[in-house]
């Protein structure tokens, strides 16, 4: 037995689910609120038979690597990590040694640095009057400060580096973990990188120590200083707050960016917990993956200045590609730390009441400006609003926008439209094409094949059916051999197919056993009978367009013998479509 398959045995599906939502018995299996959308009745349901956990509703979830991947917002080598702890299973390094040497070893050090770092910063916060006073009077109290391992490093060049000496930690270690400075190689001296400054830790989502920010006191021009780039520390990647923020976004489905580390901090003081903020660079592509695998929702909460409204379109265009609904607040101050400070009521008020979609609010703002129908307020409008609205995803929701600011500016509709026409030929992007309607979550062919799992009576029909593309018709030829006692829960590990086919053939039978239940025999059969002449249908006229195709290319090619060959295949399978039909 392998490590992932000594976990499943040790931590069943439904014992690991039950550690994040309320489990409700229903049957054989389990429902609950769904974690991964905003659920108002229990969709996500549970099957210890199957070992998988679902959501018809938002099709989310899987075994328990697929749950906590989801949930966590992690990769599979970190969700086996986590599993692996929960379960009890000790986990094989198989990567070669120097390789761990190099990179296990190496990032454990640096971590170890940084929180011992992290203590030594809170400590001197502590001692240090005139920095718990600047704290203080930033609305930040012990809780917050606690909550957050806020700091102080010294007025010191080497204080920090010093003490992390007597902690046992090397030159290389130190300058390593972004906290010491060594200008050139050949030099002796290392400097503290950080001196004179108010500490935020960094963590990744799991609470582990990453980096720093360090603020300084005053409005000097370095404001903020970053730990560099490292092992641990990429700041592409890194959203601050999110590890204290994480449940209450996964749980609202919405994130509140923010500008700052004040800004977020002084969020949770109102009581708004569900917030992010960028760390030392503007929004990137990373965060918005990491974004998304917590929230559907992002709630724009920018300072309110040029620059943070630049900001502002520039994270519209990241965050619309990526699907995400957009919502935008306007303050009546320069940033939310400064709003929490003179009434942290109005800031919680205007959060949760007064959010619009971010596109409305820009509408809002162009038509308040006095000069708007002029040719230079025109001007403003493809300037700013056109490349927003470049982004948007859906045909329908643009064209509502389009009417919308039409509506707003006073300008008939189709004139609108033709300028952003231009505005997007002159871009070089061609006008999205409405996506077709979404189809259903399984083909046909899927639910033949969940059903025969479900009813094992109707597997031998499946001979009936016209061979699948791979993996279904390795499927298909594996429920036709199987016993009619075996039922699917067990025949699915056994059917030779990859992991990802495995858990999507779990899920079919799932849904079937959910929306087709206790069907007696007759019924059964029956019903099978239907799915397999429609799905025969369905392959046929599929075959017939390929073979239309390959019809044509023949001919244009001069290709007799194919063409004559090609029409035969195409009157037998015209003969059997009436058959099919008349079925």
């Amino acid at each position: 037995m392998d490590e992932k398959d000594e976990i499943k045995t040790r931590l069943p599906i439904d014992q690991l689910v039950a550690q994040y939502c309320q489990l409700k018995k229903k049957g054989r299996n389990f429902v609950a609120l769904c974690p991964f959308h905003n659920d108002s009745h229990p969709s996500l349901l549970v099957s210890p038979d199957k070992g998988i956990a679902y959501c018809f509703a938002c099709q989310s979830g899987g075994d328990i690597f697929s749950f906590v991947q989801k949930i966590e917002g992690v990769d599979f080598p970190e969700a086996l990590k986590i599993l692996a702890e929960k379960a009890g299973v000790k986990l094989t390094d198989r990567r070669p040694k120097t390789d761990v040497a190099v990179t296990k070893d190496i990032k454990v050090r640096f971590r170890e640095c940084m929180e011992a770092a992290q203590a030594f910063y809170a400590s001197k916060l502590n001692s240090t009057d005139t920095a718990l006073k600047y704290v203080e009077n930033r609305g930040v109290g012990p809780e917050l400060i606690s909550q957050f391992g806020i700091g102080y490093a010294p007025d010191s060049f080497s204080e920090t580096y010093e003490y992390l000496l007597k902690k046992g930690f090397s030159r290389a270690e130190i300058v390593g973990a972004g906290l010491g400075i060594q200008r050139e190689l050949k030099e002796e001296r290392i400097y503290d990188r950080f001196r004179h400054r108010i500490m935020f830790p960094i963590s990744d989502p799991q609470g582990g120590l990453i980096g720093f920010g360090g603020r300084t006191m005053g409005d000097a021009d370095a404001k903020y200083v970053n730990s560099p780039e490292s092992a641990l520390y990429d700041k592409s990647s890194v959203l601050f707050g999110l590890f204290q923020g994480r449940d209450a976004v996964r749980s609202s489905r919405r994130a509140i960016l923010v500008e700052g580390y004040f800004d977020a901090i002084a969020a949770h003081k109102a009581g708004v917990h569900n917030v992010v903020a960028v760390s030392g660079t503007a929004l990137t592509e990373q965060h918005v993956k990491i974004i998304k695998r917590y929230a559907d929702e992002v709630l724009l909460c920018l300072d309110q200045d040029n620059a943070g409204q630049l900001a502002a379109g520039r994270a519209f265009d990241l965050l619309s590609r990526a699907q995400l609904k957009i919502f935008s607040v306007t303050l009546p101050a320069k940033d939310p730390d400064e709003l929490v400070q003179r009434d942290s009521a109005l800031f919680s008020h205007l959060i949760s009441q007064t959010a619009v979609p971010y596109i409305d609010a820009v509408i809002g703002r162009l038509k308040d400006m006095k000069d708007i129908l002029e040719p230079a307020g025109k001007r403003k409008i493809s300037e700013i609003l056109f490349p927003l609205l470049s982004a948007v995803q859906s045909s329908v929701e643009l064209r509502a926008y389009l009417e919308k600011a039409a509506q707003n500016f006073g300008i008939v509709e189709s004139e609108i439209a033709a300028d952003f026409r231009k505005f997007k030929s002159a871009e070089g992007r061609p006008l999205k094409k409405q996506p077709d309607l979404p189809a259903g979550p399984y083909s046909r062919q899927e639910l033949t094949l969940g059903l025969a799992l479900t009813y094992p009576q109707t597997r031998p029909l499946l001979k009936e059916l016209i061979p699948l593309a791979e993996p279904l018709e390795k499927i298909r030829l594996h429920l036709i051999e199987a016993s009619p006692e075996q039922e699917g829960g067990e025949l699915i590990p056994k059917i030779d197919i990859g992991e990802s086919d495995r858990e999507r053939l779990t899920v079919t039978a799932l849904y079937c056993e959910e929306n087709f239940p206790m069907w007696s025999e007759s019924l059964a059969i029956r019903e099978m009978r239907k799915m397999i002449s429609a799905t025969n249908r369905e392959l046929m006229v599929r075959k017939q367009h390929e073979i239309i195709s390959l019809l044509k290319e023949a001919r244009s090619g001069g290709r007799s013998d194919d063409e004559a060959r090609l029409l035969l295949q195409y009157q037998q399978l015209l003969k059997l479509s009436r058959m099919a039909g008349n079925a």
